[in-house]
């Protein structure tokens, strides 16, 4: 058993885009890949924590900050979500060595297939991170930008016929159906006039991006809360930032900053069989 604060996936791409999982809780980190078909008991404990300041706090606000990180650190601020809102050069940018780092550097943006077309972006050379977050099975970069504010430019023209949200029912579900991201990039290519400081990305190769499921899940959330302080259940798959449950999909993200415990369990029996005409995993 490990115990602590939760502080979310930590994903890597191993050999041909196989992605590799493990849960990062207080210092320790559980490796998830091999712990398919067995038993995960997850606990609900009293302490909330920061994620920036380390404060122990009553009420995490969006991302596992508390109230006074969540309304004075940049990356909590609505451009960081919606990066052609970006006010940098405003002047009122609330950590502008921060915007320096992260914000006014060369930036990408990509089609992906996250169970569906979606359109993204991300700082240039964290692209397969980015997808792996998202669980998406293919990507494909299609623009350079000089910064995150000139990418999410052009994100939010390409949003305006992609959609640029993953759609996790059919994520933690159904198995993804192949697209032909090259076809659609040349499609944008013909409808979208570039803004300045943005130029198409010509040559690049898709990825592709593999998850270790067993099983897909009910699309069904899953959740931690003081009246469901525990999650017992059998591990089917892991994908995108979703642990695939056998009666539903927990979203470890959703979740950073709280405290818990995590034990590794015999298998849970079931008789109940699995969705959409699946053969039952257990």
């Amino acid at each position: 058993m490990i115990a602590g604060r939760l502080n979310g996936l930590f994903i890597t791409a191993q050999s041909e885009g196989a992605a590799s999982y493990e849960l990062s809780v207080g210092a320790q980190r559980l490796h998830l890949n091999p712990l398919l078909g067995e038993g995960l008991r997850l606990t609900l404990r009293p302490q909330t924590f920061c994620g920036h300041c380390n404060a122990a706090v009553d009420e995490l606000m969006r991302g596992g900050y508390c109230r006074t990180c969540f309304f004075a650190l940049a990356r909590c601020d609505r451009c960081f979500v919606s990066p052609s809102r970006c006010h940098y050069a405003l002047g009122t940018c609330r950590e502008p060595e921060w915007g320096e780092e992260v914000c006014m550097q060369p930036h990408l943006v990509y089609l992906a297939n996250s169970s569906g077309i979606k359109v993204g972006l991300t700082q240039q050379g964290r692209e397969q991170q980015r997808w792996l977050a998202q669980g998406a099975t293919q990507g494909l970069v299609i623009a350079r930008a000089n910064t995150r504010r000139d990418a999410g430019v052009l994100e939010a023209m390409i949003a305006q016929t992609i959609s640029d949200r993953t759609p996790w029912r059919k994520l933690v579900s159904q198995p993804p159906v192949a697209i032909n991201l090259h076809s659609v990039f040349e499609q944008l290519q013909r409808q979208i006039f570039l803004p300045e400081d943005c130029r198409w990305a010509e040559g690049e190769a898709e990825h592709q991006l593999t998850y270790p499921v067993a099983a897909y899940a009910p699309p069904i959330q899953q959740s931690l809360n003081e009246k469901t302080p525990t999650l017992a259940d059998n591990l089917c798959g892991i994908k995108g930032q979703y642990l695939l449950m056998q009666s539903g999909a927990f979203n470890v993200s959703r979740h950073v900053g709280i405290t818990l415990a995590v034990e590794v369990t015999p298998q849970y029996s079931s008789t109940r069989s699995s969705n959409d005409g699946q053969i039952p995993l257990f």
